[in-house]
Protein backbone atom coordinates (compact mmCIF):
# COMPACT_ATOMS: atom_id res chain seq x y z
CA UNK A 1 0.00 0.00 0.00
CA UNK A 2 2.84 2.40 0.84
CA UNK A 3 4.42 1.70 -2.52
CA UNK A 4 1.17 2.63 -4.24
CA UNK A 5 0.90 5.93 -2.33
CA UNK A 6 4.57 6.69 -3.04
CA UNK A 7 4.02 5.89 -6.72
CA UNK A 8 0.91 8.14 -6.87
CA UNK A 9 2.70 11.04 -5.16
CA UNK A 10 5.75 10.72 -7.43
CA UNK A 11 3.50 10.53 -10.52
CA UNK A 12 1.66 13.67 -9.40
CA UNK A 13 4.95 15.51 -8.75
CA UNK A 14 6.31 14.46 -12.15
CA UNK A 15 3.19 15.68 -13.90
CA UNK A 16 3.55 19.06 -12.17
CA UNK A 17 7.22 19.44 -13.03
CA UNK A 18 6.97 18.10 -16.58
CA UNK A 19 3.89 20.12 -17.37
CA UNK A 20 4.89 23.20 -15.42
CA UNK A 21 4.42 25.48 -18.43
CA UNK A 22 0.84 24.30 -18.93
CA UNK A 23 0.22 24.50 -15.20
CA UNK A 24 1.63 28.05 -15.05
CA UNK A 25 -0.51 29.20 -17.98
CA UNK A 26 -3.63 27.72 -16.40
CA UNK A 27 -2.86 29.43 -13.09
CA UNK A 28 -2.19 32.79 -14.79
CA UNK A 29 -5.45 32.62 -16.72
CA UNK A 30 -7.39 31.86 -13.57
CA UNK A 31 -5.85 34.83 -11.73
CA UNK A 32 -5.60 37.42 -14.51
CA UNK A 33 -8.26 40.07 -14.59
CA UNK A 34 -10.91 40.38 -17.29
CA UNK A 35 -11.26 44.12 -16.59
CA UNK A 36 -8.95 46.20 -18.82
CA UNK A 37 -8.78 48.93 -16.16
CA UNK A 38 -7.22 46.60 -13.56
CA UNK A 39 -3.47 46.59 -13.03
CA UNK A 40 -3.19 42.83 -13.58
CA UNK A 41 -5.04 42.79 -16.92
CA UNK A 42 -3.06 41.27 -19.79
CA UNK A 43 -4.07 41.96 -23.38
CA UNK A 44 -4.92 38.73 -25.20
CA UNK A 45 -5.45 38.02 -28.89
CA UNK A 46 -3.63 41.21 -29.82
CA UNK A 47 -3.41 41.85 -33.54
CA UNK A 48 -0.55 43.28 -35.52
CA UNK A 49 -0.56 43.81 -39.28
CA UNK A 50 2.87 43.90 -40.90
CA UNK A 51 4.39 44.45 -44.32
CA UNK A 52 5.62 41.29 -46.05
CA UNK A 53 9.26 41.68 -47.15
CA UNK A 54 10.11 39.69 -50.27
CA UNK A 55 13.76 40.72 -50.48
CA UNK A 56 15.22 41.24 -46.96
CA UNK A 57 17.80 44.02 -46.78
CA UNK A 58 17.50 45.77 -43.42
CA UNK A 59 18.40 43.23 -40.76
CA UNK A 60 17.52 45.48 -37.82
CA UNK A 61 14.05 46.36 -39.10
CA UNK A 62 13.01 42.92 -40.31
CA UNK A 63 12.26 39.63 -38.61
CA UNK A 64 11.58 36.13 -39.80
CA UNK A 65 8.38 34.39 -38.77
CA UNK A 66 6.86 31.00 -39.48
CA UNK A 67 3.53 30.85 -41.32
CA UNK A 68 0.75 28.37 -40.48
CA UNK A 69 1.98 26.33 -43.48
CA UNK A 70 5.44 25.98 -41.92
CA UNK A 71 7.15 28.37 -44.34
CA UNK A 72 9.52 31.09 -43.13
CA UNK A 73 8.75 34.62 -44.29
CA UNK A 74 10.23 38.00 -43.48
CA UNK A 75 8.20 40.96 -42.21
CA UNK A 76 8.96 44.56 -41.31
CA UNK A 77 9.04 44.64 -37.50
CA UNK A 78 7.08 47.93 -37.35
CA UNK A 79 3.35 47.28 -37.32
CA UNK A 80 1.23 49.09 -39.89
CA UNK A 81 -1.95 48.56 -37.85
CA UNK A 82 -2.73 47.02 -34.46
CA UNK A 83 -5.32 46.20 -31.80
CA UNK A 84 -4.88 49.70 -30.42
CA UNK A 85 -7.23 50.97 -33.15
CA UNK A 86 -9.83 48.14 -33.15
CA UNK A 87 -12.93 49.05 -31.15
CA UNK A 88 -14.84 45.85 -31.93
CA UNK A 89 -14.44 42.74 -34.08
CA UNK A 90 -16.78 40.35 -35.84
CA UNK A 91 -16.01 36.89 -37.16
CA UNK A 92 -17.74 35.90 -40.38
CA UNK A 93 -17.77 32.21 -41.36
CA UNK A 94 -16.77 31.54 -44.92
CA UNK A 95 -19.55 30.17 -47.09
CA UNK A 96 -19.14 26.44 -47.50
CA UNK A 97 -16.48 26.18 -44.77
CA UNK A 98 -17.75 26.97 -41.26
CA UNK A 99 -14.33 26.20 -39.70
CA UNK A 100 -12.66 29.18 -41.40
CA UNK A 101 -13.49 32.77 -40.52
CA UNK A 102 -12.83 36.15 -42.06
CA UNK A 103 -12.78 39.20 -39.81
CA UNK A 104 -14.35 42.63 -39.68
CA UNK A 105 -12.97 45.38 -37.48
CA UNK A 106 -14.74 48.48 -36.22
CA UNK A 107 -11.95 51.00 -36.04
CA UNK A 108 -11.55 54.38 -34.38
CA UNK A 109 -10.77 57.68 -36.07
CA UNK A 110 -6.99 57.24 -36.03
CA UNK A 111 -7.51 53.66 -37.21
CA UNK A 112 -9.41 54.94 -40.25
CA UNK A 113 -6.46 57.13 -41.17
CA UNK A 114 -4.00 54.28 -40.65
CA UNK A 115 -6.15 51.87 -42.68
CA UNK A 116 -6.55 54.32 -45.59
CA UNK A 117 -2.78 54.87 -45.61
CA UNK A 118 -2.08 51.15 -45.37
CA UNK A 119 -4.49 50.39 -48.21
CA UNK A 120 -3.15 53.18 -50.45
CA UNK A 121 0.52 52.40 -49.92
CA UNK A 122 0.19 48.61 -50.08
CA UNK A 123 -2.51 48.36 -52.77
CA UNK A 124 -2.53 44.83 -54.17
CA UNK A 125 0.31 43.63 -51.92
CA UNK A 126 0.00 40.95 -49.27
CA UNK A 127 0.15 41.90 -45.61
CA UNK A 128 0.79 39.58 -42.68
CA UNK A 129 -1.47 39.30 -39.62
CA UNK A 130 0.13 38.23 -36.36
CA UNK A 131 -2.01 37.41 -33.32
CA UNK A 132 -0.15 37.12 -30.00
CA UNK A 133 3.20 36.75 -31.77
CA UNK A 134 1.89 33.95 -33.99
CA UNK A 135 1.39 34.37 -37.71
CA UNK A 136 -2.18 33.52 -38.68
CA UNK A 137 -1.93 34.30 -42.38
CA UNK A 138 -1.61 36.82 -45.16
CA UNK A 139 -4.23 38.95 -46.88
CA UNK A 140 -4.60 41.78 -49.37
CA UNK A 141 -6.27 44.83 -47.79
CA UNK A 142 -9.65 45.86 -49.16
CA UNK A 143 -10.45 49.42 -50.10
CA UNK A 144 -11.83 51.43 -47.23
CA UNK A 145 -15.12 53.16 -48.01
CA UNK A 146 -14.83 56.80 -47.01
CA UNK A 147 -17.55 58.41 -44.95
CA UNK A 148 -19.37 57.08 -41.91
CA UNK A 149 -18.40 53.46 -42.35
CA UNK A 150 -16.40 52.33 -39.32
CA UNK A 151 -15.87 48.70 -40.38
CA UNK A 152 -13.09 47.20 -42.50
CA UNK A 153 -13.01 43.64 -43.83
CA UNK A 154 -10.04 41.31 -43.67
CA UNK A 155 -10.25 38.15 -45.79
CA UNK A 156 -7.72 36.13 -43.82
CA UNK A 157 -9.26 32.73 -43.03
CA UNK A 158 -8.51 32.12 -39.34
CA UNK A 159 -9.56 29.14 -37.25
CA UNK A 160 -12.56 29.15 -34.90
CA UNK A 161 -10.50 29.50 -31.70
CA UNK A 162 -8.56 32.51 -32.96
CA UNK A 163 -11.67 34.18 -34.41
CA UNK A 164 -13.61 33.83 -31.15
CA UNK A 165 -10.67 35.11 -29.11
CA UNK A 166 -10.23 38.16 -31.32
CA UNK A 167 -13.96 38.95 -31.07
CA UNK A 168 -14.03 38.41 -27.29
CA UNK A 169 -10.98 40.53 -26.48
CA UNK A 170 -11.16 43.29 -29.13
CA UNK A 171 -13.06 45.81 -26.97
CA UNK A 172 -11.11 44.91 -23.82
CA UNK A 173 -7.81 45.36 -25.64
CA UNK A 174 -9.00 48.67 -27.10
CA UNK A 175 -9.96 49.90 -23.62
CA UNK A 176 -6.60 48.70 -22.25
CA UNK A 177 -4.53 50.45 -24.94
CA UNK A 178 -6.70 53.59 -24.86
CA UNK A 179 -7.51 54.31 -21.21
CA UNK A 180 -9.82 57.17 -20.45
CA UNK A 181 -8.14 60.42 -19.43
CA UNK A 182 -9.64 60.26 -15.93
CA UNK A 183 -7.68 57.05 -15.27
CA UNK A 184 -4.37 58.90 -15.74
CA UNK A 185 -4.94 60.90 -12.57
CA UNK A 186 -6.48 58.19 -10.37
CA UNK A 187 -3.20 57.51 -8.51
CA UNK A 188 -2.49 61.12 -7.52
Amino acid sequence: MNKFILFAVSLFAMSLFCGCELFREAMEESFSSENPNDDDYEAKFTIGIFQLIKYPRAEMLEKEIITPDGETICVNSNALFSSKRIRQARAIPRPGNPDVYDLEFRIDRMGKTQWMTLEAERRGNELVMIVDNRCVGTFIPESYTHGNQDWVKVHIGVDVYTARGIVKFAKKNYDFYNPEAKNFFSNL
